[in-house]
């Protein structure tokens, strides 16, 4: 994916899912496709294929050394985000969930971070698993790459934009899931993400993929 993407929608409008999905998968190799499409089988994500894809370039485009994941459910993400650090021989993912805290009325609360540590074992030393609510987890370390995809109520958006991406180096990605929901007027990340990043020029768009959108941070 080049520089030339930026601004595209890929996977909307629904007539045009398939053209945006090819347009994808030139920028990916054959045996990475079938890899993430491995990933996501496995651990029964919430995030499309063409959305791992997307932010699996995401990682590529940013080389980072300190990734911080809010929201890792199964561990879809955190795989395939380890995988490509262990790759470039650098880095390491920070994965930040409720995982076995989630309580007893949670729809998650079924033993999700079982299938979590099976799948991020091969991962040993390229991911760190940390219990607890992201807003309560002591953080003060620069970020290269921040992904969001934990609490997606307005104010949860929000608290975590707000707590971490001022540790956002400049140069440094900040991708969110679920930015459009059905209907997508009622996305309570779309309204955090818009007022939040959207309306600030210091936050660059790179590209929206589906639900899952990604800026650059260009000053601070």
């Amino acid at each position: 994916m080049s520089a030339s993407l930026a601004g595209f929608t890929f996977g909307f409008p629904v007539g045009l899912r398939s053209y945006y999905f090819r347009k994808l998968l030139r920028y990916i190799a054959p045996g990475e496709y079938r890899y993430v499409q491995e990933v996501r089988s496995q651990t029964n994500p919430q995030v499309t294929l063409p959305e791992l894809l997307f932010l699996r370039w995401g990682i590529k485009k940013a080389r980072p050394e300190t990734v911080v994941e809010i929201g890792s459910f199964c561990g879809a993400s955190t795989t395939l985000i380890a995988d490509q650090l262990r790759r470039m021989g650098k880095g390491k993912v920070y994965a930040i969930d409720l995982f076995s805290k989630n309580g007893p009325d949670s729809s998650y609360s079924s033993g999700y971070w079982k299938i979590f540590d099976k799948t991020l074992q091969p991962y040993q030393g390229w991911f760190e698993k940390i219990e607890g609510n992201s807003q309560e987890v002591p953080w003060s370390r620069t970020i290269d790459f921040l992904f969001i995809d934990g609490d997606h109520s307005e104010e949860g958006v929000s608290a975590d934009i707000a707590k971490y991406s001022p540790l956002l180096k400049v140069g440094g990605y900040i991708f969110l899931h679920d930015y459009v929901d059905v209907p997508a007027d009622r996305s309570m990340v779309k309204t955090a993400v818009d007022r939040m990043l959207r309306a600030d020029p210091a936050y660059l768009p790179v590209g929206w993929v589906a639900s899952l959108i990604g800026f650059r941070k260009t000053r601070a």
